[in-house]
């Protein structure tokens, strides 16, 4: 795939790949999560992987990892319904418990910025993430491909997403069939990413 002789594969994560799910968003997102994190940037991997498990956890979304010759090396995660209380509950205690009450308040605030859509029938990529040294090779393409699959035998009436607005992934989705619905400024994203502007683009399927 894209000329490179390896063996790619995506397939959905279980509780193993947690781990290195964590890994592969902090790497992806540096800028975003170095800033949401700060001082406790060391602990960004360990709590997205607990993220990631209490995911899984929920038969509604999906979580995908790309495996290179066996390793993962990306990751794409579905969030195809609202988080109820619980989940929100749960979330809590984990950032508080790894990150005490300042960085899980900001970090809790962070998390949910920018806001998933509620469109109905819609599922919602909250994050994709590809490791450096892979991207450029279809890993990204190949990641969204399941995700459309996924969504079709769900029957899902469409894909959307939020990328920032300087974000070359922008052409990714461009080229997979995302358009553009409307452009989000945010303050508080501004503020905590040093994001003000996000596009909000939709695939129907």
């Amino acid at each position: 795939m894209g000329g490179v002789a390896v063996a790619l594969e995506v397939r959905p994560a279980t509780s193993e790949d947690v781990s290195r799910v964590g890994e592969i968003l902090v790497e992806g997102f540096r800028g975003k999560f170095g800033r949401m994190f700060g001082q406790r940037i060391d602990r960004a991997p360990h709590v997205l992987a607990q993220l990631a498990a209490l995911w899984l956890a929920q038969p509604e979304n999906a979580l995908f990892v790309a495996d290179v010759d066996g390793r993962a090396v990306g990751a794409l995660q579905i969030l195809a319904h609202s988080d109820q209380p619980d989940d929100l509950v749960k979330e809590a205690l984990i950032l508080l418990r790894e990150l005490g009450p300042f960085h899980a308040l900001r970090c809790a605030i962070g998390l949910s910025l920018p806001h998933e859509e509620e469109t109905g029938g819609t599922a919602y990529i909250s994050d994709v993430a590809v490791d450096g040294s892979f991207r450029g090779k279809g890993i990204g393409s190949a990641l969204l491909a399941s995700a459309e699959e996924w969504a079709r035998e769900r029957s899902r009436q469409g894909l959307s997403l939020h990328v920032a607005i300087a974000n070359p992934a922008r052409r990714l989705y461009e080229r997979f069939g995302f358009r553009l619905e409307k452009q989000q400024t945010s303050r508080l994203s501004e503020w905590l990413f040093g994001i003000s502007s996000w596009l909000y683009m939709v695939k129907p399927l």
